[in-house]
Formats: C-alpha cells, structure tokens, sequence
C-alpha cells in the first residue's frame, strides 16, 4: 500500500510538470524512486519531436529524472561512435502500446559484451540495465525508458510488468495534456511578431512546415505554396533558391555548424520576398516551445506601416494620437491625414504637439522621418 501511495505521489507530481516544465527532473526522479529504478527518461520515436529519441542535436531540455542528466551527457557525446540500440530495436517488436519491454528482447548477453554503446556508455554511466513502458499519445509512440546499476541492481523481468504499466495510463494523459500547453504557449510567440509585421513559420529538422503566423499564413497562395508539408516558392528558381537554403541548414545543423545565407523569392518577375533562417538559439528556443528553424520573410515590394497598436505601445499614445500617428506614417500631411480621419484642425493640431512631445520629436518632418525608420525592412 505505501509503494502504491508513492506512485500515486510522483504521478501527481509529473502532472504538475506538464504544466511547469522545470519540474520535470524531479518529478521523473520521484517516479523513478517508488518504480525501484535509479534514473528514467521520457522519449518518442517520431523524429521531428524535440523529444526525440536522438537527442545529439538536442533543441530544448529533455524530460529527464534528476539521477539521468549526467548518463544524458555521456549519451550525447559518445552516441555518434556508439548508437545506443534501443530507439531502433525496440519498435521492431510490434508489441501493442501500451506494453513493457526488457533489455533481453533488445540484446543478446554475446551484444551486451561486445557492442560499443553497452562498453563506451551503459557500463560507465552505470546504466547496464533497462527497461521500458511504451505508451500512446495521439498517434504517437512514448517511452518510459528506465535503468539500473547493475552493481546495485537486479535485471528487469517481464515479471514486472504489471508493476511498470500501471504509470502507462496516467503517462499517456501527463504528455497529452503537456503538449496541449505547449502548442497554446507557442501561439502567443509568433504573434508577437504579427505586431512587427514579420512573417514567420517555425521548422522542424526536416525542414517541414509546423506552425506559422498571420501574416506568414497571407503568403501562402500568392507566390508560396506548401507541399508535403515543406514550403515552396511557385516561381522554379526561386523555389530552388528556398530549399537549396532549408536543406542547407538542416544540414549545417546536423553537422552542428549552423551557416546558411537568405534567399530572394520572386513573383511576377520582380523580387518580392527575402527568405531567412534563424537556428534555434537558447533564447529563442524558450520563447517558441520547440520547432528547429524560425523561417522569416521580409515583403521586398510593399512599404508596411507600423500598426496603431505598435505606434501605441511605443509610444504611449493614446487611440486617436496613435491613428493619426499611422496616417502620418503613410506619408500623409497633416491635412490629409485630418480629413481622412474626419477630425478638425484644432483637434488634429492638439494630438501633433502630444505625439511629438511623447516621440521626443521637434518638427512633423523629424516625426514624419522616425516613422519612415519604424516601417524600413530589417533582417530579423
């Protein structure tokens, strides 16, 4: 009964991880202590999940226990002269998720002895022994992956099964429900950029489309298209031009050397686009919750004027300042821009004086100039 109570504790401490993401170490690390493991992690199969189960390209943090960080390391830098078995094997067995899995279904004691990954990583990192609970989530397969010391510890036994599955059901609902969170905290990020009137769409390692902005969304049908899930430019060579650049960084990034130079999107014969990737940095990888390439347009034809929201949140003005503020933006005169907002003189005078006053401008050619400067296309 106690054994079950500490289940139970940790299970509910891997659901307020779904929420929290930093409370994955030891949520897994309490889980891992009432199983009788002594460290476990949380993987898929599908690769272009930043949970994958090759993690030597790692684009965020891993739901890993706390007693797993250190062996994670050791994986990631020997993995490349010592690939681990498992990811590969364990899906030859075409058991039924959700299921429980030992070593000796993955490996034989003659591989045990003799392969790099048990020689080069199991037996330093103190990892000899594993197990694993597969469990479905949508349409993808999870992995509990556990591990003991075999030092310190017995060898899993399909004995254990029912022990182990009984996390499965909670499991599959804790990733559901944090992948749920995941994809609403991403929705605000690339709508941050709509206010700068940047298109972006998000890649993953295979250069395939996973989420874009509004005014990404706007390209699509007027000179870009997606299929296959890839991105692609309607006029040939531009088109050439965009995936000779995705391919390029998908491949600079494996190589962990990240180099790729932007790319001109024509339309109608006339340049109309700047296509530019972004690597994932550490900043940016926190700000969008996964995805490996930021795609960023800027519109080579068309003079975008800042929003009145932008123009507003800048400069603290107010809604009418800020209208007119855009209208003079547009290039408008004072004049024009009155009689298109339907204000009197007086009126149209009154909010000058406050937006230059708030702009820290003098003349309404020096506001009409850091305007101009606000709505200049700008590498991203």
């Amino acid at each position: 009964m106690a054994a079950n109570r500490g289940i139970a504790s940790a299970i509910e401490d891997c659901y307020g991880a779904a929420f929290e993401f930093g409370r994955w170490p030891q949520a897994l690390q309490n889980l891992a202590d009432t199983l009788g493991v002594t460290s476990c992690a949380i993987r898929t199969h599908d690769n272009t999940h930043p949970f994958r189960s090759d993690q030597r390209r790692r684009t965020r943090p891993t739901p890993d226990s706390l007693e797993h960080a250190e062996f994670t390391e050791l994986w990631v830098e020997n993995a490349r002269d010592a690939p681990d078995p498992h990811p590969e094997r364990e899906p030859r067995l075409q058991k039924p998720a959700p299921c429980f899995t030992v070593e000796d279904e993955i490996s034989t004691p003659e591989e045990r002895r003799l392969l790099p990954y048990y020689q080069e990583i199991a037996r330093p990192g103190h990892r000899e022994l594993w197990a694993a609970v597969v469990f479905p989530v949508k349409r993808r397969k999870w992995v509990l992956s556990m591990y003991r010391d075999a030092t310190s510890g017995r060898p899993f036994e399909m004995s254990e099964a029912d022990h182990f599955l009984r996390v499965a059901p909670d499991l599959t609902r804790i990733v559901s429900l944090a992948e749920k969170i995941w994809e609403v905290s991403l929705d605000p990020a690339l709508a941050v950029l709509d206010q700068f009137n940047c298109a972006a769409a998000l890649l993953d390692c295979r250069g395939c489309l996973t989420r874009c902005n509004e005014h990404a969304d706007a390209l699509f049908g007027a000179g870009l298209a997606i299929r296959h899930g890839h991105i692609h430019a309607t006029d040939r060579e531009s088109d050439s031009r965009l995936q000779r650049m995705i391919g390029t960084a998908v491949l600079s990034a494996r190589d962990e050397a990240f180099q790729t130079d932007p790319a001109a999107i024509t339309r109608n014969g006339s340049f109309w686009l700047l296509a530019e990737i972004v690597p994932m940095t550490s900043f940016v990888r926190d700000l969008f919750n996964g995805g490996d390439f930021l795609l960023c347009f800027t519109d080579l034809v068309s003079e975008k004027v800042p929003s009145e929201r932008l123009l507003g949140q800048a400069f603290q003005l107010t809604a009418a300042e800020a209208r007119l503020a855009s209208s003079l933006a547009n290039g408008d005169g004072i004049e024009a821009a009155r009689a298109r907002l339907a204000i009197g003189r007086e009126t149209a005078r009154s909010q000058l004086k406050a937006i230059l006053a708030k702009t820290g401008t003098h003349r309404q050619a020096e506001l009409t100039a850091l305007l101009a400067r606000l709505r200049t296309p700008s590498r991203h």
